[in-house]
Parts: C-alpha cells; sequence; structure tokens
C-alpha cells in the first residue's frame, strides 16, 4: 500500500527519475547481497557499487548502451581482479567472483525495468503484474488447495497447487491488462494474447526468481535479505521474483517485437 503509489510515479516519470529509484534499489539490494556473504562488507566489494551506479548512469545513453553492458562487467572483472593482486592476503578469486556475481544478480537485471520502460510506460507494469499478480495468486491458491509440496527444503510454505494458481493469475491479470488498454483507448491493437502470453512464462520465471534467492539464504543461514521494508525483508526480498522476471519480459518483447508494433508509447 505504501511502496506501490511509490513506484508508480516513478515509473510514470520515468527519465532520470527512475534511474534514480533504481539506483537507491539497487545500491541498497547491492548491500544487502553482499552482507550475506560477509559481514562487515569486504573491500572489493564496494567496486560492486561504483560499477552500479556507473551503469544506472550510463542507462540514460541509449545508443550506447549495448557496448556499456559489454564493457562494464568486463571492467568490473579486471579492477576486482587487480584488487586481488594487491590485496591476496585477505582477498581471493571467491570474493571476486561474489562481487561480479552480485553486479550481475542485482543491476544488470534490475536496470532491464528501465528498458522496458523506454519501450513503453504500459508494457513495463507487465513486470509487476507478472511478478507480484503470481505471488498473490500463489498465496491464495497454495492457502485453499495447496497439498503437494514444491520445495521442501528451500521453501516449506510452497506447494505445486499455489505455484499453478499463481501462473494462472498472472496470466488472466495480464490479458485482462491489455483488453483494458485496448478498450480505452490506449493500445492500437488488442494485444490480451500476447500480454497473456509474457505473464504466464514471466510468472514461471518469477517462481524461480524467488525459490533461487532461498536457496541463497538457506546454504547462507539467513531469514531475509534485509530488513528495510516492514513485513517483507529487505529490498531483495521485494524484488527477488521481478530480478528474474524482468529481463524475461524484456526479452520476450524483443523478440517478438513485429507482434507488439504499433503500441502508443
Amino acid at each position: 500500500m505504501v511502496g506501490l503509489p511509490i513506484l508508480a510515479v516513478f515509473v510514470i516519470l520515468g527519465g532520470i527519475w527512475l534511474q534514480f529509484a533504481l539506483a537507491v534499489i539497487v545500491v541498497v539490494g547491492l548491500g544487502e547481497f553482499y552482507r550475506v556473504f560477509s559481514k562487515p562488507i569486504k573491500s572489493v566489494y564496494y567496486l560492486g557499487f561504483v560499477f552500479a551506479l556507473l551503469h544506472i548512469i550510463l542507462l540514460g545513453d541509449h545508443g550506447r548502451f549495448g557496448a556499456v553492458i559489454m564493457v562494464i562487467p568486463v571492467f568490473l572483472t579486471i579492477f576486482a581482479m587487480i584488487f586481488m593482486v594487491y590485496r591476496h592476503k585477505s582477498i581471493d578469486i571467491t570474493d571476486c567472483a561474489i562481487t561480479i556475481f552480485g553486479y550481475i544478480y542485482v543491476v544488470l537485471t534490475l536496470s532491464t525495468i528501465y528498458l522496458m520502460r523506454q519501450w513503453g510506460v504500459y508494457e513495463v507494469w507487465l513486470i509487476f503484474i507478472a511478478a507480484w499478480g503470481c505471488d498473490t495468486g500463489a498465496y491464495a491458491a497454495g492457502m485453499t488447495m495447496g497439498k503437494r509440496k514444491l520445495a521442501p527444503v528451500l521453501s516449506p510454505n510452497k506447494t505445486i497447487e499455489g505455484a499453478v494458481g499463481g501462473m494462472a493469475l498472472a496470466t488472466l491479470l495480464g490479458a485482462a491488462y491489455g483488453l483494458i488498454l485496448y478498450h480505452l483507448g490506449v493500445m492500437e491493437q488488442n494485444f490480451a494474447l500476447g500480454y497473456a502470453m509474457i505473464t504466464f512464462v514471466c510468472s514461471i520465471f518469477a517462481q524461480l526468481g524467488d525459490l533461487s534467492a532461498s536457496a541463497i539464504k538457506r546454504q547462507k543461514d539467513v531469514k531475509d535479505f534485509g530488513n528495510i521494508i516492514p513485513g517483507h525483508g529487505g529490498v531483495l526480498d521485494r524484488f527477488d521474483s521481478i530480478i528474474f522476471a524482468a529481463p524475461v519480459a524484456f526479452a520476450i518483447l524483443l523478440i517478438f517485437e513485429p507482434f507488439f508494433r504499433g503500441v502508443a508509447q
């Protein structure tokens, strides 16, 4: 109730405002990720913060973003390895790998929200409809019909029935969203089927993202990544499904671009 209106404002405004919001989210999320592996955060991890902010700043340069995607991870790897050379007594290759993986897992994935917003203000909401719609459907179906455990070790409360219910609700919400936009005259074409396809596929990956985050927490013996959001844990606890859903949604739009042409921006 508190977070969604704030998120809506930044998504609708787009541009530098969305970049600012993403900068806050990825820096906090990256800090949560690194603290799972080391308290206090190891010195090499701070390279991840520097390159994360550089990445978000350069998001606005659309003409060169493809090059940025290639260059920043490469130079983060180079500098992390150089850091290890001079701090080899306290920093090892595992620390370098964690630094780089944190950047990919948190920053690279969540930055696709900005790319989706550049595609269109209406399309970007498909990410959240898929992820949070799936959460809601999975909770409701799991509470009412759940019997068979989905991943009893990683997440004991999740059920197969809940997973199916989550996918079903996300798909229905995607189709309804497309129909509503079309009948309101926002869209030039009826993309209900396409939106249903996107939210269906993203709902699968959203659940995998949730389970992947649970695997990390289970292996590192922590309940939540953080406690910044009352009742939800940290930023990564709230965005774990978004981390997988956002790049998948963007990839689908790119692959099926001819189908989605004619969308009002």
